[in-house]
């Protein structure tokens, strides 16, 4: 059973969210923090899979204390859990370390599959995030990155193998290899590494 820790200062809000996840999923819900001054601490005695991080805490922003859990904990995933929802967090959030990003009005089942995907080494943003990327104004041109491409994108960066994604994501060789080609297209790049570079230059990684 994975191990899970929510850090949000609104208590019965993280009361909540315990209670659906011990009920719908196989997870350990092990503390709830309600500040970030004793989170590392924290870690450092109770081990973790999966931390649900809010950024507006009453000590330190969400961005500063996600940096200080991967410095420390570098295999611990994050998972942003905020009421922002623009653009500008999104990507400061995942830049900062988070796995994955999803904002309080989700509802339970999209929460869900972004606790799963994330705890599983996946990346996971809110469907409105891919359609707002062509809008940006750095060099974006027309892009516009499926949730899915996403996901190979994630995968590809850590080195992963065709038939090692397909395993992963339950999809075939050719099926990921055409994401591939779509990826390669939409980005402008022509190797994994020109891909990982654009991609870290993006903030999709």
């Amino acid at each position: 059973m994975k191990k899970l820790l929510i850090i949000d200062d609104h208590r019965m809000f993280a009361d909540g969210i315990k209670f659906l996840i011990e009920c719908s999923l196989n997870y350990q819900v092990i503390g709830i923090l309600n500040c970030g001054e004793n989170v590392c601490s924290f870690l450092s005695k109770n081990p973790v899979d999966i931390i649900l991080l809010d950024i507006e805490l009453p000590d330190i922003s969400g961005f500063e204390l996600a940096k200080d859990i991967k410095k420390q904990f570098p295999d611990c995933q994050i998972l942003a859990l905020s009421m922002l929802s623009d653009m500008g967090s999104i990507q400061r959030m995942m830049a900062s370390g988070a796995s994955g990003y999803c904002v309080k009005s989700a509802g339970r089942d999209e929460l869900f599959t972004a606790i799963q995907k994330t705890s599983n080494y996946l990346c996971y943003l809110p469907a409105f995030y891919f359609p707002d990327l062509k809008h940006q104004k750095n060099n974006f041109g027309n892009m516009a990155i499926s949730s899915r491409e996403s996901e190979v994108i994630q995968l590809i960066v850590k080195g992963s193998t065709t038939n090692e994604i397909a395993t992963q994501l339950f999809l075939s060789p050719r099926t990921v290899e055409t994401h591939r080609k779509n990826i390669y297209r939409k980005l402008e790049v022509h190797s994994n590494i020109e891909l990982t570079k654009k991609a870290q230059r993006l903030r999709l990684i």
